[in-house]
């Protein structure tokens, strides 16, 4: 069984407490509503912003670096430099959008917008996180010869399962793309993840980059709650895995060396707030 830590830091892209951090901080920022402040509360707000946004950029540019570089500190001040630049028009755009979300009917819309951003912020992290892990397995295998081997039953009916759930925009295509999938395996490891091998001829998805909503969650024999996340990168499959939820701070160990069964699972799909909800 291959063995897996979590980061806990916030200088790691795909720490949960970054994830979780970053994503709390651009919905509060979006809560406070400029308009409100004094000239001198406005600058003061506007420097915080900038701030943060380069402190961010300046995390997330290179994700294959936990320690910040002078590559990263260029993107950090040069998202904090055009965040301050154009903050006025910033305030102005998204004082329109809340104007447009109140006369629709929607009751607090700046707390919607917020809502809103900081789910973009998470689903970002998330893809991230996703494709570091997938990084992180290909140059653990990269010493093992390739192998190409039809799909097992195992991901082939997860996959589907996912796939089916509920009816999400690009699944028809990715179907498609199942039946003609191959596994790609190192060295007879056969554990999560499972890498996809799809021909490059066949239909697309769209959108072409994506953790696809619906997810798979279930438990481990030990308790902890553990979801199957599907990768999709340039319209194709690429990768099925398993990963932690609902306990980001709670070192894990112990990755299921087999797949769950489809009966052992609750399926879940991302709802216009970003929350997770139960497929029906």
């Amino acid at each position: 069984m291959r063995e897996y830590t979590i980061s806990v830091s916030l200088t790691d892209p795909v720490s949960p407490v970054f994830g979780a951090v970053s994503a709390a901080t651009m919905g509060a920022l979006v809560l406070v509503d400029p308009a409100k402040l004094t000239k001198a509360q406005r600058r003061t707000f506007h420097a915080a912003s900038a701030v943060l946004t380069g402190l961010y950029t300046a995390v997330t540019v290179d994700r294959n670096r936990t320690v910040l570089v002078p590559l990263n500190a260029v993107a950090g001040v040069a998202a904090a430099a055009a965040t301050l630049r154009f903050a006025e028009a910033g305030d102005a755009a998204e004082s329109r959008m809340v104007r447009w979300l109140g006369s629709a009917g929607i009751q607090r819309p700046r707390r919607w917008l917020a809502a809103g951003s900081a789910a973009l912020t998470f689903v970002a992290f998330l893809a991230d996180r996703a494709a570091a892990r997938k990084e992180e397995y290909d140059g653990v295998s990269l010493d093992a010869p390739e192998q190409v081997r039809p799909l097992t039953p195992a991901v082939r009916d997860l996959a589907r399962a996912i796939l089916t759930a509920a009816v999400v925009p690009g699944a028809d295509a990715l179907l498609a793309q199942l039946d003609q999938a191959e596994e790609v395996q190192w060295g007879g490891d056969s554990s999560s993840p499972a890498i996809f091998k799809v021909p490059d001829d066949v239909p697309r998805a769209v959108p072409h980059h994506q953790v696809f909503p619906v997810t798979a969650r279930f438990e481990a024999e030990s308790g902890l709650p553990l979801q199957v996340m599907l990768q999709i990168r340039d319209g194709k499959l690429e990768h099925l895995a398993i990963d932690t939820f609902g306990e980001p701070d709670v070192p894990v160990n112990e990755i299921p060396d087999r797949w769950p069964n489809v009966s052992e699972l609750q399926f879940f799909i991302d709802g216009p707030d970003g929350a997770r909800l139960p497929v029906q």
